[in-house]
């Protein structure tokens, strides 16, 4: 079953992509639709341009070659015929798999793991989150250096080009997990360093907004606060946890802070190496969700969000679940999430619509709810 994208727009300067996906039941293939075109999402992010997808049913995946060496050969002629430079697969592939799959089809192959590992180094701007996203790629790759050799030092300035960089990538294993080693106790430093600070303000409420990649945390944040976080379209704008001060008339102050963004099938690596960043999800008092009111797989994307707060211990934190850009759609739908969830809230960041409602009931939580709590 193939998917098709219009070539024809494809800018001279970026990758021309091949999207793949392997399900192995027919009732999936719209749940694998859905992480196609947000796999393509993410394709634009890291600054490629997605030609066509294409997805096989197969109730078994060939270990070699996950399609088996019949859609692999399919998949070179569509290659050539498409004047593709990358194929990205929608799964995680082992480096046998990519070894043998680029031998058929001739161009390069990534999986989504890498494609997410490279869109973050791009976004890491701070020492923190350059650190958290080397210690990332590093354990990833390191087990996909058996028969794979040098091949791993490519920096051509491709997608999944990007990382550690060229000396890193060609040291043997010790090397690379003595490296390892180094990254993870600075990243305890900074997890020491930043769980000091937390303790100094330990006084004042911390509220961690939380939620899927790009439903708009930073806006939210940035509204509150008037804030300056960048914000964007693009996926993953946002690596390191930003706090500012929520000032609440007349003389009410609260911590809020910015967090990374969830996403589905996010590499445990990932969520491991961004403890430090994620600690601020832990010690937090209260956490918002913000939901992206308009996006069609809003409830999937809730779910997700809910299941990372349990592999992290954060399930149990009291929560208040936010519906933005509640500007861009009708009536019914907010009245239906309403309905649904019924103590949740309707914002619009970019509008400065019901901000002011959010931050009333955060007064209330903590400084009238937890002083008759302890009264």
């Amino acid at each position: 079953m193939k998917i098709g994208r219009d070539s024809k727009t494809a800018e001279q300067n970026r990758e021309r992509v091949l999207l793949v996906a392997a399900v192995d039941a027919k009732t999936r293939r719209w749940q694998a639709i859905q992480s196609l075109d947000e796999l393509a999402s993410l394709t634009s992010t890291a600054g490629g341009t997605v030609v066509e997808s294409f997805m096989q049913v197969r109730r078994r995946f060939d270990p070699a070659t996950l399609l088996g060496i019949g859609k692999a050969q399919e998949l070179a002629g569509i290659s050539r015929q498409l004047d593709i430079d990358l194929l990205i697969f929608d799964t995680e592939l082992s480096a046998a798999q990519i070894r043998n799959i680029e031998e058929i089809v001739g161009v390069r192959v990534i999986d989504r793991t890498t494609l997410i590992l490279d869109i973050f180094s791009k976004h890491a701007r701070t020492k923190e989150a350059k650190l958290q996203v080397e210690l990332a790629q590093l354990e990833y790759r390191l087990p996909r250096l058996v028969g794979k050799g040098l091949e791993f030092s490519r920096l051509g300035g491709g997608i999944g080009t990007r990382g550690p960089g060229e000396k890193k990538l060609e040291v043997d294993r010790r090397r690379i997990k003595e490296r390892i080693a180094t990254l993870k106790r600075m990243s305890k430093k900074i997890e020491h360093s930043k769980e000091v600070q937390r303790k100094r303000r330990a006084e004042i409420p911390k509220i961690a907004v939380i939620g899927y990649t790009n439903a708009g945390k930073s806006s939210l944040v940035n509204a509150l606060t008037r804030a300056r976080l960048v914000t964007s379209d693009q996926l993953f704008s946002t690596l390191d946890s930003n706090t500012n001060v929520l000032f609440v008339p007349p003389k009410y102050r609260m911590l809020i802070s910015d967090t990374v963004g969830f996403l589905r099938n996010l590499p445990h690596g990932l969520i491991a190496s961004f403890h430090a960043t994620l600690a601020e999800v832990l010690e937090a008092d209260m956490l918002i969700h913000i939901v992206d009111t308009a996006a069609e797989d809003m409830e999937e994307k809730i779910v997700t969000v809910n299941n990372v707060l349990e592999e992290i211990g954060a399930d149990k934190k009291p929560r208040m679940l936010v519906f933005n850009k509640v500007d861009r759609v009708f009536d019914e739908d907010k009245e239906r999430c309403g309905r649904k969830y019924p103590e949740s809230f309707f914002v619009s960041a970019t509008k400065n619509v019901g901000l002011d409602i959010l931050k009333e009931n955060l007064r209330r939580y903590f400084y009238d709810t937890q002083k008759s709590g302890t009264s």
